[in-house]
């Protein structure tokens, strides 16, 4: 199994690499901008298993508590096609991202102008490995099909982006008073991510037909057997609610020590007044009302630019990572799109905010939009001060503390390439 990944990895790198020159001699501006979009089902109807949390590896789902989706919006300026698609599950694997880039290729989106975003929703089912034969090839034709109805629904279009704040979220990573780490409890002393950037897609009446909106947050709100989207769900009800015959789409940002803000007196998170599934509501709202909030000012309209970059950095291992030895350089995707003035970080992996925040502060005269939980599965990837700090996410992941300086260069690197184009 690790063989066939990493042999799908290697023509996904060979693809990337062979099609840089085409797709950015394609990005550019053009007059009329077409936008498709669609959203799938991707709910399993049997029990399934899990993914998320550890202790359920043996256990299957036992119901559904809400319903989870798959969502694709394409970009069309005449010139080239851009694609973004967010699906409600914890990870994807090499072998799906491969796969949704080769039908979108043939609807001519190149490889590194299509990214995909999982949500990370820990009450998702697992569609890596063989444990569901059943349902993965279900729901990877359902993914992949997802393209060509975005695409069979293009339609001229305009674009406007804000940016919203929510403190929804709070830190996971408790410190003592010597500074080191105690356990994945409230720590209010370090950063979150606050920004909810919205991208909406309107018709030429001006009517909302697609509201994509992100967040940095891990979709932990709540454990148990039953299939559901976490807080993200209710975010993109209240947003549809508000928006009645839109489609909203969430993206996941770098939220891999971030957890949504519910807590007990004791320095430990746990609810109070509400039950596990009336929190998520509840903060999953809370989300969605900061979205509707960002765009009670009518948003900057964007141009018709489009364009996409990815290149692969090389992060030092501290363990043997699928077929790369400890102390070797794994390559890790960095993606960036472009949409009109938007520039949109796509990362591997469970990426600490604080990296995130960096490419932001690198990058501070441009409208980025940072994210996690891109195009494949990996584990943690922490930032340099969180090795004194240690903890969870350093034993779980296998970087070193050069990785946050390595993946802030390429982001960098690949933004300014897009920034200078014309």
């Amino acid at each position: 199994m690790v063989g066939s990944r990493v042999a799908v990895f290697s023509v996904l790198v060979l693809l990337l690499g062979l099609s840089a020159a085409m797709c950015y001699a394609q990005a550019a501006d053009a007059g009329t901008l077409k936008i498709g979009i669609a959203a799938v089902d991707i709910t399993p109807t049997e029990s399934v298993y899990m993914q998320g949390f550890s202790g359920r590896d043996k256990n299957p789902s036992t119901g559904v508590y809400k319903e989870i989706e798959a969502s694709c919006v394409v970009f069309d300026n005449g010139v080239t096609r851009v694609g973004l698609m967010a699906i409600d599950v914890c990870k994807t694997d090499v072998s799906q991202v491969a796969k949704v880039r080769e039908v979108a290729e043939k609807l001519s989106i190149p490889p590194q102008h299509m990214m995909i975003n999982s949500s990370h929703s820990h009450c998702g089912p697992k569609v890596m490995g063989n444990q569901n034969p059943d349902y993965v090839p279900i729901f990877e034709e359902r993914i992949c099909g997802l393209l060509q109805t975005a695409v069979d629904d293009l339609q001229e279009a305009t674009l406007d982006y804000t940016v919203g704040l929510s403190t929804m979220a709070v830190n996971r990573r408790q410190l003592n008073e010597e500074g080191k780490y105690i356990g994945m409890r409230p720590e209010p002393r370090k950063p979150i991510d606050p920004e909810v950037p919205v991208l909406r897609v309107l018709s030429p009446d001006g009517q909302v037909r697609a509201v994509i909106f992100g967040y940095a947050c891990h979709p932990t709100t709540m454990g148990g057997y039953e299939i559901g989207p976490d807080f993200v769900g209710y975010a993109r009800d209240w947003v549809e609610a508000a928006y009645p015959g839109a489609m909203a789409m969430f993206i996941q940002g770098c939220g891999g020590d971030i957890k949504p803000r519910y807590s007990l007196p004791s320095g430990r998170f746990g609810y109070v007044l509400l039950e596990a599934k009336e929190t998520v509501a509840e903060v999953g709202h809370e989300l969605g009302r900061a979205v509707i909030a960002a765009t009670a000012v009518p948003p900057s309209p964007l141009g018709t630019y489009l364009g996409g970059r990815s290149g692969m950095a090389g992060i030092p291992t501290v363990k043997q990572v699928e077929d790369t030895p400890q102390g070797g350089l794994f390559p890790i995707e960095v993606q960036v799109l472009r949409i009109g003035d938007v520039y949109i970080v796509g990362l591997n992996g469970e990426i600490l905010v604080e990296i995130g925040l960096h490419i932001k502060r690198e990058l501070a005269d441009l409208k980025m939009w940072v994210n996690g939980y891109c195009n494949r599965d990996l584990s943690y990837i922490a930032n340099a001060a969180a090795w004194d700090e240690g903890g969870y996410e350093i034993t779980a992941g296998w970087t070193t503390a050069d990785a946050e300086g390595i993946l802030v260069a390429k982001a960098v690197e690949l933004t300014r390439e897009l920034a200078s184009a014309h």
